[in-house]
């Protein structure tokens, strides 16, 4: 059967799909699995089955949406055990760093959990108020220096706590001596708890998308990617999952090189994708990707797993079938389809040809567009796969944007901060997602915006803290080198979490990975050890 629709779009002359080329040394995604056998001119019709997932959030069952503000949403993802785990491996790695080096450093003194929370603030706070030097925020220069800032925390104080800021443990680096040690380590422990977060939090709607993001680098790295099409030119590429209705972002896969991975027949790229939606498999979801990802051996095995896809196609590549490849002459609205079985390969003419590949639509299934040519509005016939992913293919595309609009922290040379300030950035804006599609609480302003949001999260993770009003207290290099070791008893990494001694008696709970193998007991490093032992 041929359908039509009429469907009011509007645009200029140039076609709503931006022809992106992301070439890549990966290319076997496209030459694998793929055949141009089997592609023929006859139609089978094709039968898409009913959605049947369940989307929504699933808020705690204390979380009152009526009352909670954008630290009780950020909170959702970055809870306040991530904030204790940030506090105990900077302190850590301070006395270690010091230890290592034999000598106290007189500037510093411990962080506490509320100084914590005020230091991610003001990396927050920064994204929002850019500066091309930090140290432009605390400038005696009126155009520069910011009042607010210097009334937190001094310069000083805020450049010891970005030295010795650490999210994980020192102890498990193993760099030094594995040659499949994980790249990532060191941003690892905030990597898998946010993530999880993320898919523990919310059903995602029918609408899928995948497309890459970059996290910006300064410095040298053995996996450092270079992608021209995207906003930063060369840094830490990620693989990105998000629902297409609101550009919540779903899940995402930090590429750390091959070291470590298992080689696939079927590419990194495959690998990825199948990856992202292995969770999603069996409810009938519609995945859209771009070239990068388009290949038939990927969207024959997500349909076989439960998943349609469409995707942008590059016609030159193998598997496109090659009389499509060959047209080079059509009018404008004029458009060939080939069909595979439930797989159907497009070759449609806009102002430019756009190729598509995709198990979600009807060979012969089209829609009416309008499209605006000089001072006239003309219909065009467009192919039902390309108007849906016209519609659908922006849930990366959108949060890519408002990601980089506000960024969090500043970039650097080590990539785990670099990673770091990603993963809460992107807690921030899945935090104003929900905020935006769930929140029934009443704010002053009509319209609040992302910035409105970022704003009240920035002066609620700060909360009225100054570092000024506290004096540090150097440590002597006796302390530093010998704190850990009270008469022969050690603290050492034990290998596994329990309740420390120390708090157990005071009838706080608090667990530690460290303690005294003597004595086999835990105790926190942060004074614990050295109560117990004096």
């Amino acid at each position: 059967h041929h359908f039509t629709y009429s469907v009011l779009q509007v645009s200029d002359d140039e076609s709503d799909i931006t022809d992106i080329s992301t070439e890549d040394p990966d290319s076997e995604l496209n030459d694998t699995g793929s055949s141009d056998q089997g592609w023929s001119n006859s139609f089978t019709p094709i039968q898409i089955n009913d959605f049947c997932g369940e989307a929504g959030v699933l808020f705690p069952r204390d979380f009152d949406i009526s009352e909670a503000t954008p630290l009780d949403y950020f909170s959702l993802f970055l809870h306040s055990n991530l904030f204790s785990d940030f506090v105990e491996h900077t302190n850590s790695y301070a006395r270690w760093k010091m230890g290592h080096e034999g000598a106290a450093d007189a500037r510093w003194v411990d962080v506490s959990e509320v100084e914590m929370r005020c230091y991610i603030g003001l990396n927050v706070l920064m994204g929002i108020n850019q500066l091309p030097n930090y140290k432009l925020y605390w400038s005696r220069d009126n155009l520069f220096g910011n009042d607010g800032v210097k009334s937190i925390m001094t310069c000083n104080r805020y450049e010891k706590l970005t030295e010795y800021f650490h999210v994980s443990d020192r102890l498990y680096d193993t760099s030094g001596h594995d040659s499949n040690f994980d790249a990532l380590y060191k941003a690892r422990p905030l990597l898998d708890t946010v993530r999880a977060s993320f898919k523990k939090l919310y059903r995602p709607s029918r609408y899928l998308s995948v497309d890459e993001a970059m996290i910006a680098m300064n410095g040298k790295l053995t996996f450092k990617q270079h992608m021209p099409p995207k906003l930063n030119k060369g840094g830490v590429k990620v693989w990105m999952l998000s629902d297409a209705e609101n550009a919540y972002l779903l899940d995402f896969e930090v590429f750390h090189g091959r070291r470590g991975v298992k080689t696939s027949k079927n590419g990194l790229r495959y690998e990825a994708v199948r990856k992202l939606t292995k969770e999603l498999e069996g409810q009938n979801h519609c995945v859209f990707f771009d070239s990068f990802f388009t290949c038939e051996k990927l969207m024959m095995d997500l349909l076989d797993a439960g998943i349609y896809s469409c995707g942008m196609a590059q016609p030159n590549h193998k598997g496109f079938p090659k009389d499509l490849q060959q047209l080079t002459k059509m009018k404008r609205g004029e458009y060939r389809v080939q069909q595979k079985g439930h797989l159907t390969a497009i070759l449609w003419q806009d102002t430019k040809q756009v190729a598509m590949m995709s198990t979600l639509s009807d060979p012969m299934e089209e829609m009416l567009i309008q499209r605006r040519q000089g001072q006239e509005v003309i219909e065009v016939r467009q192919p039902h796969s390309i108007y849906v992913f016209n519609k659908y293919m922006n849930g990366v595309d959108r949060y890519g944007p408002l990601r980089a609009h506000y960024q969090v922290g500043r970039p650097g040379k080590e990539h785990w901060k670099n990673i770091t300030w990603f993963v809460i950035n992107c807690a921030i804006l899945n935090a104003f997602i929900l905020y935006k599609e769930t929140s029934i609480r009443v704010n002053k302003k009509k319209n609040y915006s992302h910035l409105d949001f970022r704003c009240e999260l920035v002066r609620q993770l700060i909360g009225g803290y100054s570092s000024r009003k506290r004096r540090s207290v150097p440590m002597d290099d006796n302390f530093v080198l010998h704190r850990n070791v009270v008469m022969g008893h050690e603290s050492v990494h034990m290998g596994y979490k329990r309740r420390c001694k120390v708090h157990l008696q005071k009838k706080v709970r608090k667990e530690t990975v460290y303690g005294c193998k003597i004595c086999n007991i835990h105790l926190c490093k942060d004074g614990c050890h050295f109560q117990y032992h004096k």
